[in-house]
């Protein structure tokens, strides 16, 4: 991960990047931050706020697992994004450092106070300021929330701040209504929630060679651990690699042309203008807008001929979108 990242080493201690021990006064937005939505970089812009004030660092804390994956696992949600992508988007909203927190079964069982004195009293940092959303719980059974981290904080003279939520069109942005939002294939308000279309991040596995052997169409198939799957159909997308963007095709589905036995359900991206191995690299595919449902073609010269109509259309989309975004 990225140089500027924070890592409990041992117990009340943090592995600080670099070999400086010199202490760190930080001031401090924290949460889960799973897609690092508008709402909170709402609470990141709070925390750069009170880093000028105080003349501190803007850092992020986040916790890995999910806490509910602990507490309730039979109830854990799929993240929208893996780890290291929460990271740099943490990175790219402002915090200069983010710090990663294991959340484990000994962890969720301290008291408020404890949960805050284990994290803040760590001998490389002092705490300036503290910024979270307003409904945040934390501590053993849910028991501190931000009238317990007013007192905790007015207490030790560190500047507090519990953020509302942000509402767009009478809806609570939070990444359980983006997670519902891209499930019903309404990706255009999952991106308005996220600041940004809504990508998913994977890596290229070997799959069954038959769009490059019979389709004339080379796939790469899709693997992630994190991210949830807009509904079974044909996209037109943004993969990038290595931060360049291809146009792309995109099929989420189970090939039911072929009739493979034991199916299953695969996210297969055309880049196009793209040739080489991307066997092992990772991808991350923005969905840009769905085309039409995957369906069952009578042999595979039908879907080829499918596939070259959808291809087009996705040339004609983002050379109109090239257009547009030139006025």
């Amino acid at each position: 991960m990225a140089d500027n990242l924070l890592k409990f080493t041992e117990a009340g201690h943090l592995g600080l990047p670099g070999e400086s021990r010199q202490k760190r006064k930080l001031s401090l937005g924290i949460g889960v931050f799973d897609g690092v939505h508008l709402g909170h970089r709402l609470i990141l812009a709070e925390v750069l706020a009170a880093a000028g004030e105080t003349g501190s660092i803007p850092a992020a804390m986040t916790f890995d697992p999910h806490p509910r994956a602990v507490l309730r696992p039979d109830e854990s949600p799929m993240l929208l994004v893996p780890l290291r992508e929460r990271v740099r988007l943490l990175q790219e909203a402002g915090a200069e450092l983010v710090w990663v927190v294991p959340f484990t079964p000994e962890f969720a069982q301290l008291e408020p106070e404890q949960f805050l004195d284990r994290l803040l009293g760590c001998p490389e940092i002092t705490v300036s300021g503290i910024c979270v959303g307003r409904h945040w719980r934390f501590g053993r059974g849910g028991a501190g929330n931000c009238a317990f981290l007013e007192r905790y904080t007015s207490e030790r003279n560190i500047r507090f701040r519990g953020c509302p939520e942000l509402e767009l069109a009478g809806e609570t942005v939070s990444s359980s209504a983006i997670r519902r939002a891209v499930s019903a294939g309404k990706l255009e308000r999952a991106a308005e929630m996220l600041g940004r279309p809504y990508r998913l991040i994977g890596t290229v596995e070997r799959g069954h060679h038959a769009a490059s052997d019979r389709l004339d169409c080379p796939t790469a198939n899709l693997a992630f651990t994190a991210g949830v799957l807009p509904p079974d159909g044909v996209y037109a997308a943004a993969a990038y690699r290595d931060g360049v963007p291809y146009p792309a095709a995109v099929n989420i589905g189970f090939a039911p042309t072929f009739g493979w036995e034991n199916a299953v359900r695969r996210v297969e991206i055309h880049l196009l203008g793209f040739s080489g191995n991307l066997y092992g690299c990772e991808l991350g595919v923005e969905f840009l807008r769905y085309l039409r449902e995957e369906r069952t073609f009578p042999d595979p010269e039908a879907l080829k001929k499918q596939i070259s109509l959808d291809v087009t259309q996705i040339r004609c989309f983002f050379e109109q979108h090239s257009s547009n975004s030139k006025r």
